[in-house]
């Protein structure tokens, strides 16, 4: 009896198989119903093992995918046949009858396709959000599908591997609130309208690299078990309109480098426990990754950010690199460094904030360009800190910090005022060959009040070795710091530090002309796009910044007496 069951049952199913192939969609869509009841009466089955039922489904599910793969005519004229009407210079001009014919035909075939989407994702919900259903132990590969109609496979549970790379999305898709138990491929897509994959859980690999999002793409909430590739150097991403990985879960290495965010890019509250790559990336709009957690090395070197950038908050356990970077704005402010942190030959075209961070190991952040203010009060240098051959367009804050190793200003350009008041330095504080063209305190007050203190070695300004000392603009400086508890700032009668001077006034306006001209230059660099035109102008750029190292060089070398 149970032969002769099974006997009917494949009968019935050539007969289906027959049908999804006939020119009549009613015919097409009978086909799909028989299949689906036929895959519910195999799984139903006790007479078979439950692995013999899964593989008598999954012949069903592999012709469900197979037409969802397959190719539509008709769906290369997607744009034309989904407008009311035809349009005056596209395919269908002078042929209405045609157009609305097709556009009936696309329809009809999408409802179908849609009826199997429907059907699967009803069956892959189990009784409880995260847990499987009927169907949830079946393999589903969509690669290369082409999908012309909306796609919801929201709260949907696999259990085995899903593939839905090299596919093209014409209108929204929902993925929402799913369960991935092994590994889920979506790379290489292209998705025409708005993307949800919020709320999901891939304990496998999870790969969406080489995609474009041309609406809005929401990733947050999410938890990766395993590597996850957003993008990479090979196969990089764009998203097109806003992108939301916020409050996420990463539980082994995460690749988003190289991509390209178009709209705002959402990454805060998240917690990486690999390593994190951003490295490479570029983003038009704001960009949020504050208040996240990174366990592994957090890569972000080589990126380019045109809104503000907020890293606020943010906790780094091992190596945090952002070197050769560009900002417009950039918020690093309350957050911890455990590791060797790189900030290094990187420009800030707006205000820069790294107030009330700790850094345990090394912080580098030299070559670097500030066009407007920065600050980097109340923070704490466990070991050296490098701020050298750095340029400030605008007020630079270093006062109430602590520096227990070496703290490196040396050979920097300083065009606004700058706060060293009310900070500790345990280690050597180097100030040679640098230019100040505004006034510096280490004192708030005259009185000596918030003054810094400077308890193994005094500040050094001038370098002995080099004969190379530091030039100052204002007569307006404050150098009182703490002499009971530390070392004291040795004055000329001048009111500079021994072996210093001011700026003359011919040096002062040769300064303003060439650091204009650095400036102007940069500006055009930002600005292009073309990697060769780039190239030239990074070459032009480099005679002036060789110009300007050896006048500054020159300046600050102080003359030798015999």
């Amino acid at each position: 009896m149970p032969e002769k069951h099974n006997t009917e049952r494949r009968e019935r199913y050539v007969k289906a198989v027959e049908q999804l192939g006939n020119e009549k969609a009613p015919v097409r869509m009978d086909g799909v119903y028989t299949l689906i009841g036929l895959a519910d009466e195999w799984l139903l089955d006790e007479n078979l093992e439950y692995l013999e039922r899964v593989r008598e489904g999954q012949v069903i599910i592999n012709n469900f995918c197979a037409y969802i793969r397959s190719s539509f005519a008709l769906a290369f004229h997607y744009d034309e046949l989904t407008q009311e009407s035809p349009t005056a210079e596209g395919l269908y001009k002078n042929r209405e009858q045609e157009f609305y014919a097709d556009k009936a035909a696309l329809e009809s075939e999408a409802n179908i396709r849609l009826s199997i989407i429907q059907e699967i994702r009803h069956r892959l919900q189990g009784p409880e959000i995260n847990t499987p259903g009927a169907w949830s132990d079946f393999e589903y590969d969509f690669s290369g599908s082409t999908f012309f109609y909306p796609i919801d496979l929201t709260n949907s549970y696999y259990a085995k591997p899903a593939a839905f790379d090299n596919a093209v999305y014409k209108d929204w898709a929902n993925f929402s609130g799913s369960h991935y138990c092994g590994d889920a491929d979506f790379s290489y897509s292209d998705y025409g309208g708005d993307t949800d994959f919020s709320y999901s859980t891939y304990q496998g690999e999870a790969d969406f690299r080489e995609s474009a999002y041309q609406g809005r793409a929401d990733f947050s909430r999410s938890t990766y078990m395993q590597k996850a590739v957003f993008s990479d150097f090979i196969s990089p991403s764009t998203y097109k309109s806003d992108a939301d990985f916020s409050n996420s879960d990463y539980g082994d290495d995460t690749d988003f480098s190289y991509s390209t965010y178009q709209g705002r890019a959402d990454f805060r509250a998240s917690t990486y426990a690999g390593e994190a790559y951003h490295r490479g990336s570029s983003y038009t709009g704001t960009v949020d990754f504050s208040d996240s957690v990174y366990r592994g090395r957090a890569i972000f070197s080589r990126a380019a950010y045109q809104g503000k950038a907020n890293f606020s908050g943010s906790r780094y356990q091992d190596e945090a690199h952002f070197y050769f970077s560009t900002y417009q704005e950039a918020d690093f402010s309350g957050s911890a460094y455990q590791a060797l942190t790189d900030f290094s030959y990187s420009t800030y075209r707006g205000a820069a904030d790294f107030r009330r961070s700790a850094y345990r190991a090394g912080a580098d952040f030299c070559g670097s360009e500030y066009r407007e203010w920065a600050t980097f009060s109340g923070s704490t240098y466990q070991r050296w800190a490098n701020f050298v051959d750095s340029t400030y367009g605008s007020w630079a804050d270093f006062s109430k910090s602590t520096y227990q190793g070496n703290a490196d200003y040396s050979e920097s350009m300083h065009q606004g005022w700058v706060n060293l008041s009310g900070s500790t330095y345990e280690g050597v504080a180097a100030f040679n060959g640098s230019i100040f063209d505004d006034k510096i305190y280490f004192s708030e007050d005259i009185d000596g009040s918030c003054s810094s203190r400077f308890t193994q070695y005094a500040p050094a300004f001038y370098d002995e070795t080099n004969h190379q000392n530091a030039l100052f603009g204002s007569h307006k400086n404050n150098f009182t710091v703490e002499n009971g508890r530390g070392h004291p700032i040795y004055l000329t009668p001048e009111g500079l530090p021994l072996n210093c001077a001011f700026l003359a006034p011919d040096q002062g306006e040769y300064l303003k002309s060439i650091l204009r001209r650095m400036e102007e230059t940069s500006d055009k660099i930002l600005a292009v796009k073309n990697d060769e035109e780039k190239k030239g102008l990074i070459e032009k750029r480099q005679p002036l910044d060789k110009e300007f190292n050896e006048w500054r060089e020159k300046v600050t070398t102080a003359q030798r007496t015999r």
